[in-house]
């Protein structure tokens, strides 16, 4: 690209993805644009589903009606519906069809019940507490330790080691090469991932929104990333299903300091039934979903290489945090 394009989009925006700045260009659209009728189509494991929520909460601000349909899909891969419902729409508003049977406004496929939700279950349901992460610092060595507490702070410390020879795998979720549902119960019991896990519900909760995790964090080298799933373990299995994932890179001086660090997952929607426990994993790589990264600015983030360094990730679970930001405004 740097011999062939050195000027194009595509050069430019890998310079940019390596900046420690993340300066990235936004485009704004013409409001007038968000006010027409819209169908906006997205699904749990698109990676533009974030872009998809945004233009539907601009649409909603500026007096636009938009219609909202959130499928299991990955983008692109849609679910046998989509052509009907694209359909649909066009014979109502290019068409003059105003049959109320076409109209759609907001359904969302729940993730664990498997069933279309309409905009008035998530409307009605009680907010969710927040929690925080306590561990003895076993909780890479023993999925018992680490806990997900709500009304109580967070307690303990612990390490991380990521290693890029043994990096740990990425599966389902919306980066990985294999998108989608994913059982990640092997990849929990690694020594290198962090396990927290809730108490039982002790109620049936509908589980909507954007996770957002705030933790300390430092490591000794130049480079790390912390990667987090979210996860349902029903009751009376072991089984980990994998429900949401998110990742948040450090480079630089910064790396060494211990800090708040910030790292939002995919959003989601699930039933998480009576006696099923909600649970985060971090771990110091995804690959080969999130390039591998060395440790040091000298080097790119990519494949694992001799440059890649063994990287050891403290955090501090104290003021630890873990919420669920609604996906939409109510």
């Amino acid at each position: 690209l740097k011999k062939y394009d050195p000027k194009g989009l595509a050069y430019k925006w890998l310079r940019a993805s390596e900046d420690t700045a993340m300066e990235w260009e936004t485009h704004i659209p013409i409001e007038s644009w968000l006010k027409q009728p819209m169908l906006l189509i997205g699904g749990w494991w698109d990676p533009h589903l974030t872009g998809i929520l945004d233009i539907y909460q601009k649409s909603r601000r500026l007096g636009g009606k938009p219609e909202l349909i959130i499928g299991p899909a990955s983008h692109l891969q849609w679910w046998d519906e989509t052509n009907k419902i694209q359909l649909n729409f066009f014979n109502q508003h290019l068409k003059g069809n105003n049959s109320k049977q076409h109209q759609l406004h907001k359904k969302l496929w729940n993730l664990t019940s498997q069933k279309w939700e309409s905009g008035e279950v998530i409307k009605n349901k009680p907010p969710l507490p927040s929690w925080s992460l306590t561990s003895t610092g076993l909780a890479c060595s023993s999925n018992k330790d680490g806990k997900l507490v709500s009304l109580n702070e967070g307690k303990g410390a612990l390490n991380l080691v990521h290693d890029p020879w043994r990096p740990v795998p990425s599966v389902g979720g919306h980066l990985s090469p294999s998108p989608g549902k994913a059982i990640r119960t092997d990849i929990d019991k690694r020594g290198d991932v962090a396990t927290f896990t809730s108490e039982p519900f002790t109620l049936d909760n509908f589980v909507e929104g954007r996770p957002i995790l705030k933790i300390k964090a430092n490591s000794d080298t130049d480079g790390f990333d912390l990667f987090i799933a979210l996860s349902i373990i029903y009751l009376n299995h072991s089984e980990v299903n994998q429900l949401s994932t998110g990742v948040t890179r450090v480079r630089g001086k910064s790396c060494k300091i211990l800090q708040e660090r910030v790292i939002q997952l995919q959003p989601f929607f699930a039933l998480f039934p009576k006696g099923s426990k909600l649970r985060i994993s971090i771990s110091g790589s995804s690959w080969p979903a999130i390039a591998i990264n060395p440790g040091r600015t000298d080097k790119p983030c990519a494949a694992p290489s001799p440059y890649s360094l063994i990287t050891t990730i403290s955090l501090d679970l104290i003021n630890s945090n873990l919420r669920i930001s609604p996906l939409f405004q109510r």
